[in-house]
This record gives C-alpha cells, sequence and structure tokens, in this order.
C-alpha cells in the first residue's frame, strides 16, 4: 500500500474464460503483506482463460497483472493500492499532461463532430476519491456540446456524466497517467474550447476537408496524415486557461518552427485508434491497454456487487457477456 508492504486486508482471485467469469477463492493478506492463492488450472500460452486478483482498500478496488499463462517459480505477484485522498485534497493536484481533440465537420452541417482525449497525470502518492461534489475530476465542455458519450480508454461507459456544461468524473484516480477519451457534437459555425488550468501540451487535429477556418489560441503547424487521412494541424505547450476558438474565415498558415509532437500523436493512437475512431463516431475503437485494465476492473466490481447481492443473476449475465466480447474483440 504505497511504499509500505500491507498487513492486513482481503486478496480475492478471479477467472474470465468464454465459460466461467467469477471470483475462486481469496485469501488473507499476512506479514509482510504476503498471500498464497493457487490458480486452479494453468492458463495456456494463447487461451481465452485469464486470472487476476484484487484487493479492495479505502473503498478503492485495486488488482494485479492478468495471468494468461504458467506462472514462474518463486516470482513475486504485486497487487499496488495506495490512500486514498478527496478531490481537491490531492498535493500536487491532477493536471492535464496532453489534449488531443479530434475535429470532424458535422453532417449535416453546421457543426463538428469531436473525439477529445485527455492524458491526465496524478503525480500525488494516492488515490483521488470522489469529495463533496461526487467527482474526482470535472471538465467544461464546449458550450453546446450534445450527445456526449464515453469512448474507449481508462473509463467504463457509466463514469462520466455532463450537468451544466461540465463532464464529471466518479472513478477512481490513481496515480500516474490516465487516459479519459470523450465523444460529442456541438453545432454552429463558431466552436469554443474551454481551457480549464495548465495544459502542458495541446494538438488540434481537423480532419480534412475542412473548408477555410481560423483558429485562435493555437500556432498553426504542418498536416498530418494519419492512416492514409489528413489532419489540419494545430499545436500549443504550456497551455494558459483561455479558450481556444476555431471559426470560418480564413486559412492559418502553417508555421515550419512548430515541433512534430510525436510522442503525443503516439499516445492518441495507441490509446485509441484515433483515426478509426473519427471515420466511425459510433463504432468502438480498437481495444488498448487501458481498456483492457478497465475490463478487468469492471469484471472485479460486478463479482463484488454479485456476491453481496446487488445484482441478479440476469443482469450479472448480461455485463458478463459485455465485457467477454470487448475482451475478445
Amino acid at each position: 500500500m504505497g511504499d509500505e508492504l500491507a498487513d492486513s486486508g482481503t486478496i480475492v482471485l478471479h477467472r474470465v474464460s468464454a465459460f466461467f467469469t467469477g471470483e475462486v477463492d481469496s485469501a488473507a493478506v499476512g506479514t509482510g503483506g504476503t498471500f498464497e492463492l493457487r490458480v486452479p488450472e494453468t492458463p495456456t500460452p494463447g487461451g481465452t482463460d485469464v486470472y487476476f486478483a484484487s484487493v479492495r482498500w479505502d473503498e478503492v478496488l485495486y488488482f494485479g497483472s492478468a495471468i494468461t499463462g504458467p506462472l514462474e517459480q518463486g516470482a513475486p505477484y504485486v497487487v499496488q493500492a495506495y490512500p486514498a485522498a478527496e478531490a481537491g485534497t490531492a498535493s500536487p493536484p491532477v493536471r492535464v499532461r496532453v489534449r488531443n481533440l479530434f475535429l470532424e465537420l458535422a453532417d449535416p452541417a453546421p457543426g463538428w463532430r469531436a473525439m477529445d482525449l485527455f492524458e491526465l497525470r496524478n503525480a500525488a502518492p494516492a488515490t483521488v476519491v470522489a469529495g463533496p461534489s461526487g467527482a474526482t475530476w470535472s471538465y467544461p465542455l464546449p458550450p453546446g456540446a450534445v450527445e456526449f458519450s464515453v469512448g474507449e480508454s481508462d473509463l467504463s461507459p457509466g463514469a462520466a456524466s455532463v450537468s451544466a456544461g461540465r463532464v464529471h468524473v466518479s472513478s477512481a484516480l490513481r496515480p500516474g497517467e490516465s487516459v479519459y477519451l470523450f465523444r460529442y457534437r456541438v453545432s454552429g459555425d463558431v466552436l469554443r474550447i474551454p481551457m480549464e488550468g495548465p495544459t502542458a501540451s495541446m494538438e488540434l487535429l481537423i480532419r480534412e476537408p475542412a473548408g477555410e477556418l481560423s483558429v485562435q489560441g493555437l500556432a498553426a503547424a504542418e498536416p498530418v496524415e494519419l492512416d492514409g487521412t489528413t489532419y489540419r494541424r494545430f499545436a500549443g505547450r504550456e497551455m494558459a486557461p483561455a479558450p481556444v476558438v476555431v471559426r470560418s474565415g480564413d486559412a492559418s498558415a502553417p508555421v515550419a518552427s512548430i515541433p512534430v509532437l510525436a510522442a503525443v500523436l503516439a499516445v492518441a493512437l495507441a490509446v485509441v485508434g484515433a483515426t478509426a475512431a473519427m471515420r466511425a463516431h459510433s463504432r468502438r475503437a480498437p481495444s488498448a491497454a487501458g481498456s483492457r485494465r478497465q475490463d478487468l476492473l469492471e469484471i472485479a466490481e460486478l463479482d463484488e456487487a454479485m456476491r453481496a447481492g446487488k445484482v441478479g443473476s440476469g443482469e450479472y449475465e448480461r455485463r458478463r457477456e459485455q465485457i467477454l466480447r470487448r475482451l475478445g474483440s
């Protein structure tokens, strides 16, 4: 727990397969953080069975790595947990490290369809949990944003909602990086993109053809081609909390001095399959490591809810099938 070995808690072993999903064993944490669980059947590399262990600490569920093949004799299996801190009390605060906003002209016009990707950095040695407001993190959306949904990322579909023009995330925010992806649509010829708090790096990528546009608040950069699709590109670093405005008008000229933010684009592509998602707004983007972790977390939470009698067998089976389909996609 944090940097210290835990001396209490209950570790639960889960199994996920095409024929069974649920808890198969549990063990108390002993002196020095140790525990012992017997995996009933050694997974076959490349097979469908997955095992993993979880622990609930300070009302937050944590789990270890997925076991998909034979374990190395004597190798430790680690479940890392952290103390909890209410949102607004963690020091240093959660920061937007990277923001990639992909835009495509809406059909029918006018307006835009947006895929808004945030990489957050929680540098505190604690997991941020919901405060009095009920949110662990909140951020303003462009005025008039509708058809909001959560994309393939570190968030489950029900972990974010919109009210009063802001997205509110309820999931615990663990130390390190978390990637959130939101989709929405905004009508009108003028798009105002709020920027709240410091943002280390931002890129705005507008899918061609987009006509003549002007962008205020970001510098124009050379276009970039991703998976055969050309995007007009605007970039900024260490962004101040001032809005970025996109409107019809004179096209902004590329600026050769803007560096290619290859690392930023790599994050977007690796996490969400950005270009595929922009071409098919309503379809699911390719799975990624972050979404697989989220699926395993959902399974652990679902197992807990079933054991506690909080969900019926029908609901359990329905949600289980949804998760298995995602893991197999």
